[in-house]
């Protein structure tokens, strides 16, 4: 009995600190293969028209040399909802909290949900302000450059996660 008395501590602090143990964060439903294939897979060098991107993403962000850059400032947030203060409040305490403890199955819960039921929002002056506190609580943030020849068919495209 003694010796289980002995044993029974250090079972629990063993159960407590697996418990406790930190879950890495899952980069991967934000990565920027994972989000091309699962949002941009229509791009493709050689064979997307201009009229095609546009209609599917929206008005550009910026555009250079007489148009044939365009530029796409893209976030990865929940379709079709509004952030409440509230709401962005305990996103905000919920996302450092877990950066802070290295707690991170909160954010890869966040982000399995937006991998399934997300999209991926074009950032434009135009919307910025009514889309404040979604894009302050976007998850990821990225850059699409899209070059076009003189047929206004794709010739290349760059995705880049830029943000968090």
């Amino acid at each position: 009995m003694r010796s289980f008395c002995c044993t029974l501590p250090l079972i629990i602090m063993s159960l407590l600190l697996t418990a406790c143990a930190a879950e890495t964060l899952n980069e991967s439903l934000v990565s920027e293969p994972y989000v091309h294939e699962r949002w941009l897979f229509y791009l493709e060098d050689g064979k997307t028209k201009r009229e095609e991107i546009i209609q599917r993403l929206g008005e550009l962000t910026s555009t250079f040399q007489n148009n044939t850059i365009l530029g796409y400032r893209l976030i990865l947030v929940e379709d079709g909802r509004v952030v409440s203060e509230k709401e962005y409040r305990n996103i905000l305490i919920n996302v450092e909290s877990a950066y802070l403890n290295r707690y991170y199955a909160w954010v890869n819960n966040r982000r399995k949900l937006l991998s399934e039921k997300g999209i991926l929002f074009t950032v434009r002056d135009q919307n910025k302000e009514d889309k404040f506190l979604e894009i302050l609580s976007r998850e990821a943030e990225y850059s699409l450059v899209l070059l076009f020849d003189d047929q206004d068919i794709l010739t290349t495209n760059s995705f880049r996660r830029i943000m968090p």
